[in-house]
């Protein structure tokens, strides 16, 4: 698994993945339902250009300091070379609802992706959730070849390539990057 923690949270006006829901950070939370899908020996990997602010909350984890401030698409790429899985999980630090069930199930059902996908990404009415899903490792160079050609962002990339479609509630989905997103988590937030 790959998480992208390198956002300046601006909207939420503090670090988000330090945020505390049900008595734990975000980041933690992502990290422990992907676990808990994968399984517990699965590597971990996480982007961020803040890794000592993060390091304790996640053992075993193996950092990467992210080099330019140019989005997810920038970190997951900057990312990516040091995966050698054929397949990563790629989330999002601001997913406090995610279920290891799901993230199981998903994973299981890689074995019936078509070799030709290069994602296995859950559909939304915005196009793709580019960050709650899987990458083929070897997405790289048609990724890279999207950004040499001035391409920042997942949306207009996953326009190119093939996805094998998932299926999610879509509340899982759903990631907190406001103070507003997390009054929706009601008692669970803690400030």
């Amino acid at each position: 698994m790959l998480i992208l923690a390198g956002g300046h949270s601006s909207r939420m006006g503090r670090d988000k993945a330090l945020v505390e829901i049900g008595g734990k950070p975000m980041l933690r939370r992502v990290w422990e339902a992907a676990r808990g899908g994968l399984g517990a020996g699965a590597p971990s990997w996480a982007v961020t250009p803040w890794p000592e602010r993060y390091r304790e909350l996640l053992p075993g984890c193996i950092w990467i300091e992210e080099r330019y401030s140019e989005g997810p698409f920038a970190a997951f790429l900057q990312a990516l070379p040091h995966i050698q899985s054929e397949w990563v999980l790629v989330l999002a630090c601001d997913l406090p609802d995610l279920e290891a069930g799901v993230i199981g199930r998903w994973a299981r059902a890689l074995g019936g992706a078509p070799d030709s996908a290069l994602a296995a990404l859950v559909p939304s009415a915005k196009g793709w959730e580019p960050l709650c899903g899987f990458y083929r490792r070897r997405c790289f160079s048609s990724a890279m070849q999207y950004l040499a050609e001035g391409g920042r962002s997942f949306q207009g990339w996953l326009e190119r390539i093939e996805i094998f479609a998932l299926a999610a509630d879509r509340d899982m989905l759903r990631n907190c990057n406001t103070p507003e997103d997390l009054s929706e988590e009601g008692e669970r937030a803690v400030f």
